[in-house]
């Protein structure tokens, strides 16, 4: 199995991107270079393997080849590359598939934390077109997540162990981006309703209208997460993120990192990402609606136009086990917004009952005995 190597033109050393930074940086000579400079010195280590790399066509490439045939041939080129230069590990355990490149090494699930196997090669298929690259390090991640933590006073004390922070790992996760237009139509029956009194009467008066919106929005960005191990709502919870910043997809980002390859396409994802569209012109006709109340509401939605973006996104990804439960906890990579629920540790808040109780009885007698002594 070939190698693509990110090396140090210095020392010689691996090459492992900085999200501080935002460079590829050496940690023995302390070397920094971009991403450009990155690429070019990989293209250089790997001309003279050209030839070789030629010569071990698979029957596997072949097919996809094949399957590709209507594709670009830098594309393909693009694919290939991609699968050449991607490790696959399989966790035996709960059956995770995590995607690294061929210097990263994947010792554990992110998911249970078991050993992982080495699979293969990922398929070019699998090939995302962006990445999103971290843009802060493990140690901020920790910072974050200790300061949030700390905030509950019942956590378990093992959640913020040493221990158990050192399973924090940077995890890119596929992601499934939609660019759409949608169109939405309301039909309904609005109220407006006024009471007065006069004399010893109340009159009520109730005004009905006609009610119709129909509204046309243009989607940009509205993700959904690729992969079936981690919960929608978790990954939902961190957003948003900005898209800005994405770059072309390249290897070298992986590089100190894990990826999840996805398990769910696009067509799976597609009624998600639609019912969170839907939700939101919902809002925005309903917002537009200035009436007591509205009955009889029917809205039709259509999508068209839809173009789609795979990209792998960062996140700061960490479980927990505890009490027969995995408790998952997720730092979005570029902003830092943090999700999870938090377990209690029961024998603290038992403990905390107590000595609340002894000195709220403490308090109750001394009040008891100052005032008797003043009575007598």
């Amino acid at each position: 199995m070939d190698v693509k190597l990110y090396r140090c033109p210095d020392c010689g050393a691996d090459l492992k991107f900085n999200p501080d930074k935002q460079l590829f940086c050496c940690e023995y000579c302390r070397g920094e270079f971009t991403q450009q400079q990155v690429k070019v010195m990989t293209q250089q280590v790997n001309e003279d393997k050209a030839d070789q790399q030629e010569k071990e066509q698979t029957e596997h490439r072949v097919q996809q080849q094949n399957q590709n045939a209507e594709r670009s041939e830098q594309q393909m080129k693009e694919d290939q590359e991609f699968s050449e230069n991607t490790r696959l590990y399989q966790c035996p355990s709960c059956g995770a598939e995590i995607v690294a490149d061929m210097n990263t090494a994947a010792s554990f699930c992110y998911y249970c934390h078991n050993p992982v196997i080495l699979k293969g090669r990922v398929e070019g298929m699998f090939k995302p077109s962006k990445v999103l690259p971290f843009a802060f390090g493990r140690d901020q991640a920790v910072d974050y997540f200790n300061k949030w933590a700390k905030t509950k006073r019942y956590i378990p004390n093992d959640l913020i162990s040493e221990k158990q922070i050192e399973k924090m790992t940077g995890l890119y996760v596929p992601f499934w981006v939609a660019d759409a237009h949608t169109r939405s139509v309301l039909t309904a029956t609005g109220e407006n309703v006024r009471t007065w009194k006069k004399g010893n009467y109340e009159y009520t008066q109730t005004k009905y209208y006609e009610v119709v919106r129909d509204i046309d929005i243009e989607y940009d960005g509205v993700p959904a997460d690729g992969s079936k191990k981690i919960e929608d709502d978790l990954m939902e919870s961190i957003e948003p993120f900005d898209y800005k910043d994405a770059k072309d997809f390249d290897m070298a980002y992986l590089s100190g990192f894990l990826a999840d390859k996805y398990d769910v396409d696009k067509e799976s994802v597609y009624n998600r990402i639609c019912e969170r569209m839907f939700e939101n012109s919902k809002a925005a006709i309903l917002s537009s609606c200035g009436y007591d109340r509205l009955v009889d509401q029917n809205i039709k939605n259509d999508v068209n136009s839809v173009k789609w973006n795979y990209m792998l996104l960062p996140v700061w990804f960490m479980t927990f086990q505890y009490k027969d439960k995995m408790w998952e906890y997720a730092i979005n990579g570029q902003t830092g917004k943090l999700a999870g629920e938090l377990p209690v540790d029961e024998k603290k808040l038992t403990l905390h009952l107590i000595l609340l109780t002894i000195i709220t009885t403490i308090i109750v007698l001394i009040l008891g005995y100052f005032i008797g002594g003043i009575l007598l």
